[in-house]
């Protein structure tokens, strides 16, 4: 091979080499870019653009809550047959916590939803579906739920829990805590939670 022919060669390789790097770098870019919106799509749906970037900016407020440095309380209450629930045993699952009352409208017109999500979450073994209700009794909660529950329905009835560890106030407020037991999330008001985008919120964070 002639010397001008392989510095030829050199040169077209160098020049491949320096215009095609950059375009794999930018591919690269723009696949992880893909990523990053397909995995934040339904929190973006569930919170609306505008919100969705307050929150990513670290602004708080009202309403909702993103986030991955808050670990829940610990906190033990009872279920509807009296045995005992503590969040401490829940880790390796992520848990949807639902805080409500029988006083409280959108609460009730909700449940019907949360029922179909805890049907739907059955096809993991990791994830727990709790409603924590914060009525006096047993007794005024009964009637308005079904009898073969979907959902883990716990009683906080002096709202030690409710309000003196996690500061509800107003329901419903839905939270979702991952396997670590870190709140990555907190929806406020009522939702459809029987919406296929909550389920993809919710393998987020398995």
């Amino acid at each position: 091979m002639s010397i001008p022919r392989k510095r030829a060669e050199l040169v077209a390789g160098a020049l491949a080499l320096a215009i095609g790097a950059p375009l794999v770098v930018l591919l690269g870019m723009a696949v992880a870019d893909g990523v990053r919106r397909y995995r934040e799509a339904p929190l973006r749906a569930m919170l609306g653009d505008r919100r969705f970037e307050e929150l990513q900016e670290d602004s708080g407020g009202f309403p909702h809550y993103l986030g991955r440095e808050r670990l829940a309380p610990d906190f033990e209450l009872t279920d509807r047959r009296g045995r005992s629930w503590a969040m401490r045993d829940q880790r390796g699952k992520v848990v949807v916590l639902n805080f409500w009352s029988v006083s409280c409208p959108p609460c009730l017109e909700e449940m019907p939803s949360l029922e179909v999500l805890g049907e739907l979450a059955k096809r993991w073994d990791d994830v727990e579906i709790v409603a924590i209700n914060t009525d006096a009794s047993w007794d005024e909660v009964d009637a308005v739920l079904p009898a073969r529950s979907k959902l883990t329905h716990l009683i906080d009835p002096d709202k030690a829990v409710t309000r003196g560890m996690f500061g509800t106030e107003l329901y419903p407020e839905t939270w979702i805590i991952d396997a670590d037991g870190v709140v990555r999330f907190r929806y406020d008001g009522a939702f459809d939670w029987s919406n296929p985008l909550v389920l993809d919120v919710i393998a987020s964070f398995r």
